[in-house]
């Protein structure tokens, strides 16, 4: 995992994708490793990188950045760089799917002692506004994830004019699992779902592998 401590970070990209069939998952694992270190280190603003898995057999790429300007230089700069190149020539093009998100929430951190993200995103219903959403999210954290010394981080993020994600990262698959069973019997959690368009929900968890 590439982390650094640049201060407040304001977007997260994430890439899901899968492997070709003919590659191997611990050579897919050592080429994200050597894109990490070659590549990802060396870009300016780029805060912190973890490899994730899924439980379908998909992969994923975490990455945060100090602000949208950094992390679109280093998308600008990723195709032409020799481990970028070596990475993706392992990856099926048609199954990758890259949402930068720009986080709606002050001076968030690289989290600590996390190894599941949990990665939502959906398309408002009528009834949604942006404050809205935010203030239940902060409820949210006060009165529901304090519970769990397992949530390591929680916020919103914004990908375009018409999708929101929701981001959560926790000490391990099992316990991000369960909180997020929770969400059903809890009323402050209904509300933000209540929110959602149920027809536009993408949720996975996914755990880091490097």
């Amino acid at each position: 995992m590439l982390k650094k401590n640049l201060g407040p970070l304001k977007m997260l990209g994430f890439a899901r994708y899968e492997k070709r069939t003919d590659v191997a998952t611990e050579d897919l694992i050592e080429a994200a490793l050597k894109w990490q270190r070659d590549f990802l280190n060396t870009q300016n603003g780029i805060a912190m990188h973890c490899f994730l898995g899924n439980n379908k057999g998909q992969f994923a790429d975490a990455i945060m950045a100090v602000d949208e300007a950094s992390f679109m230089a280093m998308s600008e700069n990723h195709p032409t760089a020799e481990s970028s190149q070596e990475f993706m020539a392992l990856l099926k093009p048609e199954t990758i799917r890259l949402t930068p998100n720009r986080i709606l929430k002050e001076d968030v951190r690289i989290p600590e002692d996390f190894s599941c993200i949990e990665f939502g995103t959906f398309s408002p219903n009528t009834h949604f506004t942006r404050r809205t959403m935010l203030d239940i999210s902060t409820k949210i954290e006060e009165k529901y994830l304090s519970r769990f010394s397992e949530s390591k981080a929680h916020f919103m993020g914004q990908i375009d004019d018409t999708t929101y994600s929701e981001i959560a990262f926790v000490e391990n698959l099992g316990m991000a699992r369960r909180i997020c069973n929770g969400y059903i019997q809890d009323d402050t959690c209904l509300e933000l779902l209540g929110m959602f368009a149920p027809e536009s929900v993408d949720l996975d968890f996914w755990y880091k592998l490097a």
